[in-house]
Formats: C-alpha cells, structure tokens, sequence
C-alpha cells in the first residue's frame, strides 16, 4: 500500500508539485519559503554559537601580562605569546579559509622578525642597511682622496 501524499502546504507537497511537474499552489509556495527561512535561520543560529563558544575558549585561554623584575611588562615574552597564538590560528584557518592564513603567516613573519630584532640586541636582520652602506662608501672616497694628495 502507497503512502498517502503529504497535504498542500507543506514542503513535502511543493515537492512533489515540482517531481510531477504540475503548477504549484499558493500554500506550498509559502511552504517552500518557510522552509527556506527557517534553514538560514538555523544555520545563522549555529554560527553564533559556534562564535560564543571560541569567545568562551579564547577568553578561557588568556594568560597574565609577563613582567619583568621591574615590574615591566616584558616585550620579549609579549611577542613570543602572540607568535604561539598565530601558529594555532594559522593550523586552524589553513583548513577553513586560506586566504586568511595566508595574511595570519605574513603576521607570524612580521612577530618573528620583531623577536629577532631583540634578540640580536637591536641590529637589523636585512644584513646591511643603506646608512652602513653610505658611510663605507665615504669612507672609501676619503681614502682615495687622501691617497691623491698625499701622491701629488
């Protein structure tokens, strides 16, 4: 025995209006349209709890400022903290949107290099940077200057 057909006015119904390729009536229309409501409604709702619950864990996660023995809060360890964060975020968005991991990388090299910059006692980490390369070059003209006066 057949299953009896779903009444007009339910998404069933409309269904089935389209699998026959008869018109569809007014009543499934309007069923059609709150079936349609309410699954971006559910899936809005989802979103939100999904944010309420990484807000819940992020906040669950925050550590207390280092500090120096001074009592100063400590740069070195700042960056080393956040620099921890950005690789779990980069591990995580690798999966879900790569273009933003792509920008959370850039940040990562922005913090590394910070890191190193203290740590190399505040040299640059370019290698050579333009001043260093104006001085030698006067140097070496003083040099040729010196030599040409002194020969002539």
């Amino acid at each position: 025995m057949a299953r009896p057909k779903a009444p007009c006015g339910t998404y069933a119904a409309y269904r089935r209006h389209l699998r026959e390729g008869t018109e569809v009536c007014e009543a499934c229309r309007e069923a059609k349209r709150e079936n349609s409501r309410a699954r971006s409604h559910s899936a809005k709702a989802r979103r939100e709890k999904q944010v309420d619950r990484q807000a819940a864990r992020a906040a669950a996660q925050v550590r207390p400022t280092p500090r120096t023995d001074e009592g100063h809060v400590s740069r070195l360890e700042t960056l080393r903290d956040m620099l921890q964060t950005s690789r779990e975020l980069v591990a995580e968005l690798r999966v879900r949107d790569p273009a933003r991991a792509y920008l959370q990388m850039r940040e990562q090299r922005e913090i590394l290099r910070e890191i190193a910059e203290i740590q190399g006692n505040g040299q640059s980490t370019k290698g050579v940077t333009l001043e260093d390369q104006l001085a030698a070059a006067r140097a070496e003209r003083e040099q040729r200057e010196a030599a040409r006066s002194a020969g002539a």
